[in-house]
C-alpha cells in the first residue's frame, strides 16, 4: 500500500488509500487530490491523538466531526493567526467526500456527518481594476521582459485563471497552438484553454479574445520568445514556462511598483465586469469563464452596475466587444 508522507498504517489509512486510488482513476485534478492529501490525514491524525479507539471508518461518529471542526476552528496557523474560513471550509467537502465515498463503498457510516452543515464563508467584495489602475500596471511591466505585459494583457483580456494562463502553450502536445487562429474569417481570435492545462474541471474550453490581443501574442512568439523546448508560451528569464509561483513574484513586484493591492484573480474579476457592462450575453461569458451555471457570475451583474471602471471605448482595446462576437 502506498504510504503517504505523516502517516502511520491503519484502518482509516487503507480505507483514504483506496479512496484516492479511485478518485485517481477518475482523473480528480491534481489540486483536489492534494487537498484530499492534506486534510484526511490531518484529521486521521487528531483522531488518533484525542480519540485512540477510533481505528475504522464506521467507528467515526457526528461527535467526533463537531469536536475536529471546533479544535481546527481555534488552532493558530505557523503565522499565529487563526485558520481561515476558506481552509475550514475546504476541510469541510474533503471529509464530506470521503464519507460520502464511504457510504458508498458500503461502510456502515453515521449518515449525520453527511448532513453537517457546511463552513459558512464572508461574502467579499471582488476586487476590480479601473482603466487607469489598468494602465498604470501595464506601464510598470519591465520593458527587458515582454512577457510580462503580455501576461497582464491575457489575463485581464481573457478571464483565465492564474493556472490556465501557466498552461498556455506555443505549440500544444496535439501539435496545435493554444492561439486559434481558425476563427479570424468571423472577425476574432481564441484562446484555447485546455482541459490537461490548467482548466477548472477539466473542462477544455475556448475565449474569444481582441485581434490587438492576438497579434501581441504572435508578436512575442516571433520576436521576443526563447528558443527553448518548453512548450509553455510564456518563458521566464530562467529560460522555462511560468508556474504559479512564478507569476506570483510578477504580480508581487508590479505591487510594489504601483503602490496597489494587485492579485491575478482581480483580472479575471475585472473582465467579467467589463464584459457584463459591454453587453456579452450571459451564455457567452458562462462559456468564457469556464462557469458551469450562471449563479456565480451574478455578482458581475451588480459590479457592473456599482462599478465604473471607464470608458467601454477604452476597455474595447483589451475585452472583445459582443457585436465582434
Amino acid at each position: 500500500m502506498t504510504r503517504y508522507r505523516g502517516h502511520t498504517e491503519g484502518r482509516l489509512e487503507d480505507a483514504f488509500a483506496l479512496f484516492r486510488l479511485e478518485r485517481v482513476g477518475n482523473r480528480v485534478a491534481p489540486a483536489t487530490l492534494k487537498h484530499y492529501d492534506f486534510h484526511l490525514p490531518r484529521f486521521f491524525a487528531w483522531l488518533r491523538a484525542n480519540q485512540p479507539e477510533v481505528d475504522d471508518v464506521d467507528q467515526v461518529s457526528v461527535t467526533h466531526l463537531r469536536l475536529y471542526r471546533a479544535a481546527e476552528a481555534e488552532r493558530l496557523n505557523r503565522f499565529g493567526k487563526p485558520i481561515s474560513a476558506k481552509t475550514l471550509h475546504g476541510s469541510h467537502r474533503c471529509l464530506r467526500a470521503f464519507f460520502r465515498w464511504a457510504d458508498l463503498e458500503g461502510y456502515d457510516i453515521d449518515h449525520r456527518v453527511l448532513r453537517l452543515p457546511k463552513v459558512r464563508l464572508p461574502v467579499k467584495e471582488a476586487d476590480v481594476f479601473t482603466i487607469t489602475q489598468l494602465r498604470k500596471i501595464l506601464a510598470v511591466c519591465n520593458p527587458k521582459y515582454p512577457q510580462q505585459e503580455l501576461a497582464i494583457k491575457i489575463l485581464v483580456g481573457s478571464g483565465v485563471r492564474a493556472a490556465e494562463l501557466a498552461g498556455l502553450c506555443a505549440v500544444a502536445p496535439d501539435g496545435q497552438p493554444d492561439l486559434m487562429l481558425d476563427s479570424m474569417n468571423r472577425g476574432r481570435a481564441e484562446l484555447r484553454i485546455r482541459w490537461d492545462a490548467g482548466a477548472k474541471g477539466q473542462k477544455t474550453r475556448r475565449v474569444p479574445i481582441t485581434n490587438k490581443l492576438a497579434t501581441a501574442i504572435k508578436r512575442y512568439e516571433t520576436r521576443f520568445r526563447p528558443r527553448v523546448d518548453d512548450r509553455a508560451l510564456l518563458i521566464s528569464a530562467h529560460g522555462r514556462g511560468y508556474n504559479h509561483w512564478g507569476l506570483q513574484s510578477v504580480i508581487n513586484r508590479l505591487e510594489r511598483d504601483c503602490g496597489f493591492h494587485i492579485h491575478m484573480h482581480a483580472f479575471r474579476h475585472t473582465f467579467a465586469t467589463v464584459a457584463t457592462q459591454m453587453g456579452w450575453n450571459f451564455e457567452r461569458l458562462r462559456a468564457a469563464m469556464g462557469h458551469s451555471d450562471y449563479q456565480v457570475l451574478q455578482r458581475y451583474v451588480r459590479l457592473a452596475t456599482d462599478r465604473n471602471l471607464g470608458p467601454r471605448k477604452d476597455w474595447a482595446d483589451f475585452i472583445l466587444p459582443p457585436e465582434e462576437i
